[in-house]
């Protein structure tokens, strides 16, 4: 069976976004499927960037606004194990693309199994500029880990900041640890919070098997003491249900939803991957009452949110190719 598609890109997004509310003020530069991340622990950094570009490397961009230095990390995951020396070209590369531009105290070194590079643009066409560049790079597993740190205006006084940035750069555990969850006479206690960032974590990498565990802790110590905000909860019901659903446990799935139908009849997401589960089933009649029932709450997703085809999601596909079926979502989605 095909995995179930749901509102999958809203999911993922709202995932990310919710997520950076609860998250810690390190940021977080990571590759899907990957167990680490690359963080910066530096909070006077302001994210610009942090995205996974088309090629499907990662792009990261901060900026501290008090001093103007720009930290930017690249992450590219190669084909096969990358060749002794690979950082160590990249870094000549680097110099020789630059050159031009008249590179003063070009220097390179080695320390913790990075190599460095760090040069000085003086000026460009004429105008005094000063930049100090430096660049780390490593590599782990098969993952390209391309730093930069610039400034402009430079003096020497600014080296222990530069020093100090890249130290802050840390890999860690993608998924942080999570309270313990204590089982009470009246039911499940721990952290809803930091669980639902866990999951989120190995919801966000598409480790949806993963994400299960500490989703459904979470869900259950909602259900006896909720903390989450209550768009924070939505999340945490789709998601859960989603990952259940992607993994094949199509009965959990449905229980999720329902659990959530019963707490909030109106929210339209809940009727959608209620539909969906029902596609996977070949259950037409209940996909056909749940999408009505979703189109017609519509109005109430979450801000950011909306409201998935159901012609181009993949749990519809098989139920697409009965005309009854086509011809009541050509009509539902053609309504205003």
């Amino acid at each position: 069976m095909k995995k179930i598609v749901f509102a999958m890109t809203a999911g993922l997004f709202l995932a990310a976004n919710l997520y950076s509310q609860v998250a810690s003020p390190n940021s977080s530069i990571w590759l899907p499927a990957k167990p680490w991340a690359l963080e910066l622990q530096a909070p006077e950094f302001s994210v610009e960037k942090n995205l996974i570009q088309p090629d499907g490397r990662r792009y990261f961009l901060a900026e501290d606004k008090a001093t103007k230095m720009v930290a930017s990390v690249y992450l590219e995951a190669m084909a096969g194990v990358p060749a002794a020396g690979e950082c160590q070209r990249s870094l000549h590369d680097k110099e020789a693309r630059f050159s031009p531009l008249g590179l003063k105290d070009v220097a390179y070194s080695e320390k913790d199994g990075m190599s460095f590079l760090e040069y000085l643009i003086p000026d460009i066409k004429g105008a005094p500029i000063k930049q100090h560049n430096v660049f780390a790079c490593t590599i782990k597993e098969n993952v390209f880990v391309d730093i930069h740190i610039s400034k402009a205006l430079y003096t020497p006084a600014d080296k222990p900041a530069f020093d100090a940035v890249l130290t802050s750069f840390r890999f860690v555990d993608k998924a942080p640890a999570a309270a313990p969850v204590q089982m009470t006479a009246s039911g499940p206690m721990g952290n809803s919070v930091q669980l639902f960032r866990k999951g989120s974590f190995y919801f966000m990498s598409q480790q949806y098997k993963e994400s299960i565990a500490p989703y459904q802790q979470a869900f259950d110590i909602e259900k006896v003491s909720p903390t989450l905000e209550k768009k924070l909860w939505y999340v945490l019901v789709d998601n859960l249900a989603m990952a259940y659903g992607i993994t094949g446990d199509l009965a959990n799935s449905q229980k999720t939803i329902e659990y959530g139908i019963s707490k909030d009849p109106n929210y339209p997401m809940f009727y959608y991957n209620l539909a969906c589960v029902a596609a996977e089933k070949g259950d037409a009649a209940g996909a056909k009452t749940n999408l009505q029932l979703a189109y017609d709450r519509r109005a109430n997703v979450l801000p950011g949110e909306a409201l998935a085809d159901a012609r181009t999601d993949d749990s519809f596909q098989k139920l697409m190719q009965r005309k009854d079926f086509r011809d009541f979502v050509n009509k539902l989605y053609s309504q205003p």
